[in-house]
C-alpha cells in the first residue's frame, strides 16, 4: 500500500514538472483577443477592494491554475494544520481561459493563478482584491526582487509564487565562441545558420528585440516596437524554427546549437547533456512573475490569507519549489531546497544578474500593436 501511494506521489510530481514546459506557450500568447472581447465587462461585479458579504473564516477555497501546480504536501499539510479547511484545485490550463472564466462568471474561483502583468486585466474586470498583507505576515520571507507591480507591498492585489527568466543555452561542444549577450548571438547568427532556435511566443521574441535595441520590454510605441519586430526579422532567416515545446531538446540531442530558452529549462537539460552553457545575457533578459490573485466576490477570503500566511513559511515554500524544480523566490528558505536547486546558479544567481531582468507591465491597448507585428514577424 505504501509503495502504491509513492508511486502515485511520483506520478503527481512528475506530471507537475512536465507541466513546466507546457503551461509557458500560453502565458499572455493572445493577450489582445480576449481583452477586446471581453472589454465590456470592466468593474461590471463588485468593488475591488473585496467582497461586502459576510466572510467565512473557515471552509474550503478553490484555487484556478495548472493541474498539480503546488508542491506535493502543501495542501496535506495545510489541512493537518487546519481541520476545518481546505484548499481545492480547478484546472484551468491557460491564462487567457482563466481571465474568461472569471469575466463569465466571476464566483468561479476564490484565488487564480496568473502572470503579474495580467493582473491589470482583473483589476479592469472589476474582480481583483486588496491581499490583506496584515493577515499575511509571511509574505515578507519573499525577497524584494520579486515585490513588483502589483505584488508590491505598496499595492499588493496578488502574492508572488515563483519567477523565471529567459536567455539562452548553447553547446559549447558545437559553438567556439564564448557567448554572453543577445548582441553575441546575433553577430554569430550566421555562422550558425540553421541550428538555432527561438521561442514561438510573441512577448519573449519582440521582448528580446526590444532588449536588444536597448528599448523596454513593455514598450507601446508602434514605431519602436515595429523596430524590435525588425531586429527579429534580420535574424530569422538563420532560426531552424520558432518551438512550442521541448524547447531545450534540440541542444540536448546536439540537432541544435543555440537555443532561447528559461533558465529552469536549462536546468533540466543539462542534467542530460554537461555541455550545454546557460547565458544570462549581460544587455538584458525578459523576466515573469508568477502570482495568485484573490477574487474579491470570494466569501472566504479569511482563508485565502490563511493559505497564503501558511504556504509562505520557508518549509512550505521549499515543498512547493522542491516539488516543480523552479528557481526560489526566497533566501530563508535555502536550507529546505534540494541542492541540486540551492545549488544551481542558474536558479539562484546573483543580485548583478538579477538586475538584468526587465518584467512587464500590462501592455493594455498596445498589445494590437505587439499583435500586428508577431504577424509580421510570422509572414517574413
Amino acid at each position: 500500500m505504501e509503495k502504491d501511494e509513492k508511486s502515485l506521489q511520483d506520478l503527481k510530481v512528475a506530471n507537475a514538472q512536465r507541466n513546466l514546459i507546457n503551461r509557458r506557450r500560453f502565458h499572455s500568447m493572445a493577450g489582445g483577443l480576449v481583452a477586446a472581447s471581453l472589454g465590456g465587462f470592466g468593474r461590471a461585479w463588485a468593488d475591488d477592494s473585496g467582497n461586502s458579504a459576510k466572510q467565512s473564516t473557515s471552509g474550503t477555497i478553490t484555487l484556478g491554475g495548472w493541474p498539480d501546480w503546488m508542491g506535493k504536501n502543501n495542501i496535506a499539510s495545510f489541512r493537518q494544520a487546519y481541520p476545518d479547511d481546505d484548499v481545492k484545485l480547478v484546472s484551468i490550463p491557460g491564462e487567457e481561459d482563466r481571465i474568461a472564466k472569471l469575466a463569465i462568471d466571476p464566483h468561479a474561483v476564490d484565488f487564480i493563478l496568473l502572470v503579474e502583468n495580467d493582473v491589470q486585466r482583473l483589476v479592469d474586470l472589476g474582480v481583483a482584491a486588496s491581499v490583506d498583507l496584515g493577515a499575511v505576515p509571511n509574505y515578507a520571507n519573499i525577497d524584494s526582487n520579486f515585490k513588483v507591480g502589483y505584488a508590491s507591498p505598496s499595492n499588493t492585489r496578488c502574492v508572488t509564487t515563483d519567477y523565471g527568466k529567459t536567455g539562452f543555452g548553447y553547446r559549447r561542444d558545437l559553438v567556439q565562441e564564448e557567448l554572453k549577450s543577445w548582441a553575441d548571438l546575433w553577430k554569430v547568427a550566421e555562422k550558425y545558420s540553421g541550428k538555432i532556435t527561438f521561442l514561438n511566443q510573441p512577448q519573449f521574441v519582440i521582448g528580446t528585440g526590444l532588449i536588444v535595441n536597448g528599448e523596454s520590454i513593455s514598450s507601446t510605441d508602434a514605431g519602436t516596437v515595429r523596430q524590435a519586430a525588425d531586429k527579429i526579422i534580420e535574424i530569422k532567416p538563420h532560426l531552424k524554427r520558432f518551438v512550442d515545446t521541448d524547447i531545450s531538446r534540440g541542444l540536448v540531442d546536439g540537432s541544435v546549437a543555440i537555443a532561447m530558452s528559461w533558465d529552469y529549462d536549462i536546468v533540466l537539460a543539462q542534467q542530460e547533456n554537461e555541455n550545454i552553457v546557460w547565458v544570462a545575457p549581460e544587455d538584458g533578459m525578459y523576466g515573469y512573475l508568477d502570482v495568485w490573485v484573490p477574487i474579491n466576490t470570494s466569501e472566504r477570503l479569511p482563508v485565502v490569507w490563511k493559505f497564503f500566511d501558511f504556504f509562505f513559511q520557508p518549509r512550505q515554500y521549499a515543498d512547493f519549489v522542491n516539488t516543480l524544480g523552479i528557481a526560489s523566490c526566497m533566501a530563508a528558505n535555502r536550507s529546505f531546497i534540494e541542492p541540486r536547486l540551492a545549488n544551481s546558479e542558474i536558479l539562484n544567481p546573483s543580485q548583478s544578474i538579477l538586475e538584468r531582468v526587465q518584467y512587464p507591465k500590462s501592455l493594455g491597448d498596445g498589445q494590437r500593436i505587439w499583435d500586428r507585428e508577431w504577424l509580421r514577424i510570422q509572414a517574413a
